[in-house]
């Protein structure tokens, strides 16, 4: 049930501070705060994080738990996909409250000023008190929400299956702005250097001014993509569901490389990780990709038993990633050899999260697992 309203559709934002300050810092922090980590959308942990790990406390969830955790001072953020939102401590694995939204919440959240906010499958998102779990505000949106949004200070993003882009003040939910696309956006908007970028249905990737609202250009990826970008440097990186990963210059507006796997045609939902010359990929061939960051050739490839729509994260030398075969791996970055792996059960569609030594990771088997290392 829906707690109250606070805002509705404003007028569009006429002063807006400046640019930069919008954008969260992409310096690595202890925090694990949005999906994928940071504002690139680029899912590099703090510090190494080798395996084998210890099981810390798993967390029940019985609705099953699609969305990737978020971990702000000391606090783990997830929702279920029967609605209810989760506050849990990290240390103990207890709950410190539970909200109740209207569907499910398939995507992560973000934390600003003493709220959390994170969008439910029937299109509302919502404004949450970090101490209380009470509703700050609400603000309907005309279809489901599958993006994850971008928080700062000054201005929270997220996309909808409405085709539209939001901007929003966090303290009173006004709409600062609005940009529609031509199909439904299920990516995270990206955030860098005072732009955000986004990718949809409509097969475009696209640069907005995060000032204005305004498009700056776009770039025609020519199929249809579920994934969100990122960004590094003047490039972006995303997988397609015509079976592509994309290298886009984002600054000259053009593809610069298309890779497609050498024996497959699969899918791509999962984002990369982008670091020492490798884009590192899970594809619903069943498998982890490691894909040369000039060539765009691939250099390995990991096999699981089912389709990898979990994100690899990158901590130290490691990549971390779930698999729907229900197992978390750990690989080698560099050659791709499997390091250890864990059988949680269920489906797992929700990447990993690392944050004060711990990995939290849920699964559609209704359980959350936090790790730490063994001993």
């Amino acid at each position: 049930m829906l707690k109250r309203f606070l805002s509705a559709p404003g007028r569009p934002w006429t002063a807006w501070l400046a640019a930069a300050a919008l954008a969260a810092p992409l310096s690595l922090a202890s925090d694990w705060p949005l999906f994928l980590g940071n504002s690139a959308r680029n899912a590099i942990a703090e510090s190494a994080y080798d395996p084998p790990l210890d099981v810390a406390w798993a967390y029940d969830a019985p609705g099953g738990v699609d969305s990737t955790a978020i971990i702000v001072d000391g606090t783990v953020y997830f929702g279920e996909m029967d609605g209810r939102f989760h506050s849990v401590d990290l240390e103990s694995g207890e709950a410190n409250w539970v909200y109740q939204a209207n569907l499910g919440v398939p995507a992560s959240g973000c934390v600003a000023r003493g709220m959390v906010f994170f969008g439910d499958e029937e299109g509302y998102f919502h404004a949450v008190s970090v101490e209380t779990g009470e509703s700050v505000w609400v603000y309907q949106t005309f279809a489901e929400i599958l993006s994850s949004p971008h928080c700062s200070d000054e201005a929270v993003l997220v996309a909808s299956y409405d085709t539209h882009l939001y901007a929003f003040e966090p303290q009173s939910g006004e709409l600062l702005w609005k940009y529609q696309t031509e199909d439904r956006v299920n990516s995270s908007p990206a955030v860098v250097d005072g732009k955000t970028f986004i990718t949809g249905c409509d097969g475009k990737f696209r640069i907005i001014d995060i000032q204005t609202g305004e498009e700056d250009a776009w770039v025609d990826m020519q199929d249809y993509v579920a994934a969100s970008p990122a960004v590094v440097g003047g490039s972006a990186y995303v997988g397609t569901f015509g079976y592509q990963v994309l290298k886009i210059d984002w600054s000259g507006r053009r593809i610069a490389w298309r890779y497609d796997h050498p024996d497959t045609d699969y899918e791509f939902f999962a984002s990369p990780v982008v670091r020492d010359g490798l884009v590192v990929i899970g594809g619903r061939d069943k498998r982890v990709h490691a894909i040369d960051e000039q060539t765009g050739e691939l250099r390995w490839d990991f096999e699981t038993r089912s389709r990898v729509d979990s994100s690899p994260l990158l901590a130290g030398d490691v990549i971390w990633v779930g698999s729907m075969d229900g197992h978390l791996y750990a690989l080698g970055h560099q050659d791709g050899k499997l390091l250890w792996k864990f059988a949680i059960g269920g489906r797992i569609v929700a990447s990993p999260a690392i944050a004060d030594g711990r990995l939290v990771i849920g699964s559609r088997s209704g359980e959350v697992y936090c790790f730490k290392r063994a001993g």
